[in-house]
């Protein structure tokens, strides 16, 4: 009997062992340990890096974010496996506070169990990619800069230095603290220098300053003082005749450069390049004259948008092999500007310029036309719109400039007619309406 009741309790010592394995079995399977050490890594203006500490019976983590002081946390994320201990949340605000936990998870029968303990960690994303709008130097000794402001800005850094702005290792730097302050203009720079620029914005977290990344790099050449000619009065009216589409395969063009020789009068021209290339003497006579030359695509088959950067680099180079000197002003054809063609006009150091006058001259085709459209309607400070290929054109032109002298107006190029009206050279890229007015959305 004894020896019974002694099987019986070991037996039932057995089962209790047995039950209480199973019961911490059980257990184990339905929880997971906390995860610890978790931490901010990295942070970039859209996302944050996040890493922590293996959890050895984990199937994987999930990934928690809720915005600034909110207490609404979403799962932004999940990793499964153990063996993977990082995440980047993304698509975040720039220049935002965020706060972040991460939990450990555990697969069952009866759905996956999740650590229940963890830390908050809290990161700030960095300021978006600054973008500089422009970089100019439109008086002499000053570069002038401008930029788009950030809305969550405490402030913005500028870094200006001379050359291509490959290497800003020796660059000033400015501190601009007001948010609100979207341009700067520094001065006492080395004329006929180029200097690059570059922004960024910042802002401040906590005892720290955040900094986002550099903006693309801008540049400019400082302008120089110039001279006015000689025979210029800056106190008497002057205008600038401009002539497109040239050279003309007629006399045309020969017979407005024999009316501007005898008058001693100057004028633009917006030539072609194929036809520049293929009249090198009439080239040569306007540069003699004291004549601009300037651009107007090489072959002005191509229409605002559809106007490349290699139309004009194209006719610059032919223009510039027939005389050995780049144009220095440029006409859309039509008078379809676009940032494509700005840009690349600012490239080669060239401004443009519309008309305020129109003669019609391609349309009417009359000498009678041209002139009274010119003499009842110019204006000092005018921009008079012409071709040089028409023979009514010349024929008009040779009626025209005796009489406007004789009233009274000077017969310019286009930079001398701004350089005299403005005190300073026509900017680069910015295109003049007359001698005063910029005006870069024509269409």
């Amino acid at each position: 009997m004894a020896r019974k009741i002694r099987i019986a309790g070991l037996c039932l010592v057995v089962l209790i062992i047995i039950a209480a394995f199973s019961a911490m079995s059980y257990a184990q399977s339905n929880t997971v340990a906390d995860v610890e050490k978790s931490e901010v890594v990295k942070t970039a203006e859209s996302g944050v890096a996040l890493e922590w500490k293996k959890v050895s019976a984990a199937d994987g983590y999930n990934i928690y974010c809720a915005p600034g002081d909110s207490k609404d946390f979403e799962k932004v994320g999940t990793v499964e496996g153990a063996k993977t201990t990082a995440f980047t949340v993304k698509k975040l605000e720039q220049a935002q506070e965020y706060k972040f936990y991460v939990t450990a998870y555990k697969e069952h029968k009866d759905g996956n169990v999740e650590s229940e303990e963890y830390e908050t960690l809290t990161a700030c994303t960095l300021p978006a990619t600054q973008k500089l709008s422009n970089v100019t130097s439109s008086d002499v000794g000053k570069l002038s800069f401008e930029w788009e402001i950030n809305s969550k800005a405490s402030g913005y850094q500028l870094q200006y230095v001379k050359g291509d702005g490959k290497d800003f290792s020796a660059a000033e730097s400015v501190n601009i603290k007001d948010k609100a302050t979207s341009s700067y203009e520094v001065e006492k720079l080395k004329a006929k220098e180029t200097y690059a620029v570059r922004v960024r914005t910042y802002i401040t977290y906590g005892e720290s300053k955040l900094f986002g990344k550099w903006s693309e790099v801008g540049t400019a050449k400082i302008q120089e003082k110039v001279a006015m000619p000689n025979n210029i009065d800056k106190k008497k009216p002057m205008i600038a005749l401009t002539f497109d589409d040239g050279p003309g395969y007629n006399k045309a063009s020969d017979k407005i450069l024999d009316v501007l020789e005898k008058y001693h009068a100057r004028a633009t021209f917006f030539m072609v390049g194929q036809n520049a290339k293929d009249h090198p003497k009439n080239l040569k006579r306007k540069v003699k004259l004291g004549c601009e030359l300037a651009n107007h695509t090489w072959n002005h088959n191509h229409y605002g948008k559809n106007v490349t950067a290699s139309d004009i680099k194209k006719c610059s180079e032919a223009i510039y092999k027939v005389t050995g000197q780049y144009p220095t002003a440029f006409r859309s054809p039509g008078g379809n500007t676009t940032s494509v063609i700005r840009n690349e006009c600012k490239a080669e150091n060239m401004p443009l310029y519309y008309w305020s006058l129109d003669t019609q001259d391609w349309k009417y085709r009359n000498a009678d036309h041209v002139y009274n459209a010119v003499i009842k309607n110019v204006r000092d400070g005018d921009i008079i719109l012409m071709h040089e290929i028409y023979d009514s054109t010349a024929d008009a032109v040779a009626r025209m400039v005796p009489k406007l002298i004789k009233e009274g107006y000077q017969l310019v190029t286009c930079e001398e007619l701004v350089l005299a009206k403005t005190g300073k050279k026509p900017v680069p890229g910015e295109q003049y309406y007359n001698a005063t007015t910029i005006k870069n959305q024509t269409s």
